[in-house]
């Protein structure tokens, strides 16, 4: 078989070195490396191309756990990765191992077929505010949480928050840790956010002391909540359902739905209204208009509204 050279191209847009290419061209019948290990081809691939620290580290660990790492290329097949990813249950992973699939090896021609999953928004069984405020107020993670409840921050987002963030009421948003905490960077997404002047004093009173530390992982937050929740017994606390409730509630209240859009720094309405925005029984009964009662519809069944109990 005909091997194709590796080629080394210089993109004078970004100023960077793309990856070198070896074409896997199955479908014209010109063969390559194919004895390349993933291994070889995947972190040279990852860590080549512009991409966020974390999108990185979550491409290499999704594919370390599919079990291929060190497979040759010839030996991974789509019908493979879908067998793989069908025993798994949760359908947003599902959704993420397809994506890292067909971008890594997309210069390859592999895993292009594979399935292109839309998420499924997380419904939380949210505690009310005050148990939020009793779970919060009891962890030493208390600052970081509030700045998950109140300013809709991602953990890593709300770990990396410091005083020179601050302008007046507002709070810059332009650094967030990785979940590892070995790299401090950019955010998801950038921006400023109005927080409680409650906050921001709480903000403007920390010292190096209170400050997140690099190498310290963000998960001690996470794990910190999950162990709280369940010495007190009551529902689960983690730090991306605050960011969920912080949205839910904005709505709840009557908040244009383009300011809470905006304080969470989304791009698309969409994402806010779909995913962050929670809908339960309730809502939908208390959506429901009254109709003036007369004397023909004052013992009308076709006025009762009854909806499943077992829907959250």
């Amino acid at each position: 078989m005909t091997e194709i050279p590796s080629l080394v191209l210089i993109d004078p847009h970004l100023d960077i070195i793309v990856i070198g290419i070896h074409f896997l061209l199955m479908r014209v019948g010109i063969g390559v490396r194919t004895e390349m290990l993933i291994s070889e081809y995947a972190t040279r691939t990852i860590n080549n191309r512009p991409l966020k620290y974390g999108t990185r580290q979550s491409y290499l660990k999704i594919i370390k756990s599919l079990g291929i790492w060190n497979l040759e290329i010839s030996e991974v097949t789509s019908s493979m990765m879908l067998d793989k990813v069908d025993s798994m249950k949760s359908h947003n992973v599902k959704k993420n191992v397809f994506i890292c699939l067909r971008s890594v090896f997309r210069d390859l021609g592999l895993f292009q077929d594979l399935p292109i999953l839309q998420g499924i928004s997380k419904e939380y069984d949210f505690p009310t505010q005050e148990e939020l405020h009793d779970l919060i107020d009891r962890s030493k993670y208390r600052r970081i949480l509030y700045l998950c409840m109140y300013a809709g921050l991602r953990v890593g987002e709300a770990c990396a928050v410091v005083p020179s963030q601050l302008e007046g009421n507002f709070l810059r948003v332009d650094r967030a840790f990785s979940q590892d905490g070995k790299h401090l960077g950019s955010p998801k997404t950038s921006g400023k956010v109005l927080i409680p002047t409650w906050l921001v004093e709480e903000i403007r009173m920390m010292t190096p002391d209170d400050e997140w530390k690099l190498g310290m992982p963000t998960q001690l937050v996470s794990w910190a909540c999950g162990n709280l929740s369940k010495r007190r017994g009551g529902k689960r606390l983690n730090p991306h359902m605050l960011r969920h409730w912080f949205a839910t509630d904005m709505i709840r209240r009557g908040i244009n739905p383009e300011v809470v859009r905006r304080q969470l720094r989304h791009k698309n309405i969409n994402t806010t209204m779909r995913i962050y925005v929670q809908v339960n029984n309730q809502d939908l009964i208390e959506a429901i208009p009254n109709r003036p009662l007369t004397k023909q519809s004052k013992n009308a069944a076709s006025n009762i509204i009854y909806l499943p109990t077992n829907i959250a």
